[in-house]
């Protein structure tokens, strides 16, 4: 009856969204959102009963194109168009895909596993594909880390690129308080619009990478972020740009 319960919402929202794009979202990031939408549920008659696990996206390229404040925010709802499979979230990717039958991300990983080439937002994985992901991420931590000193350090080195905030830490293991969310507050020179993420460590061969993109985001003049750990436990770090 839950199950049942979920697509009927599902199927609700979506048929609302079509006639009625929320607010704020212009038509390029609308037609995103239904593209996004339609992946999605194609992926679901895949994966229905099945078990799958949802990757963080991380490739700044992901969101190029795609500036807009209120549609950032909302990035993180394609998850629950997976309705009918088992889903999983746990940061620890190498250990959670040995558990599961599929993978579905943002970020378009090439490899063998791929099943969905021809999708543009939303992309299918059988879970062998783990091992191009965590190539990936190797990669990416070894760009953030030689590129220079980080621009801020705390429970996580913060390192800012041209259009990319990584936050990068090792050793980092599974009981590390630190895979908690990482807030990022992003300030422009226009005060009216200051913009709030948060990004979720991805745990991989004893390290942990997170990444924001800031591509699209013009004149930012400053930015706060850090972690809420356990109990009064947090970091908080300042930058001005």
């Amino acid at each position: 009856v839950a199950a049942f319960a979920a697509a009927a919402l599902l199927a609700f929202a979506a048929s609302a969204f079509r006639r009625h794009p929320p607010s704020g979202l212009d038509a390029h990031a609308a037609e995103i959102q239904r593209t996004a939408m339609a992946e999605l549920g194609a992926i679901r008659e895949t994966t229905r009963g099945k078990a799958v696990l949802i990757l963080e996206f991380i490739k700044p390229e992901w969101s190029r194109q795609r500036f807009d404040p209120q549609a950032t925010q909302r990035r993180s709802a394609w998850r629950y168009y997976l309705a009918g499979s088992v889903l999983t979230y746990s940061p620890d990717v190498e250990a959670a895909a040995r558990a599961v039958d599929f993978i579905v991300s943002p970020d378009r990983v090439e490899s063998d596993a791929l099943l969905t080439p021809r999708n543009e937002q939303a992309f299918l994985y059988d879970s062998a594909g783990i091992d191009d992901f965590v190539e990936w991420y190797r990669a990416a931590y070894q760009q953030a880390v030689s590129a220079g000193d980080p621009v801020a350090r705390s429970y996580f080195d913060v390192h800012l690129g041209d259009d990319t905030l990584t936050f990068v830490r090792d050793p980092c293991v599974r009981e590390d308080p630190g895979r908690r969310a990482i807030f990022v507050e992003v300030t422009l020179a226009d005060p009216k619009f200051d913009i709030r993420f948060y990004r979720y460590p991805i745990l991989f061969e004893g390290k942990c990478i997170a990444v924001l993109s800031l591509i699209g985001y013009p004149a930012v003049s400053h930015i706060r972020t850090g972690q809420h750990l356990t109990g009064d436990r947090r970091w908080i770090v300042d930058m001005d740009l």
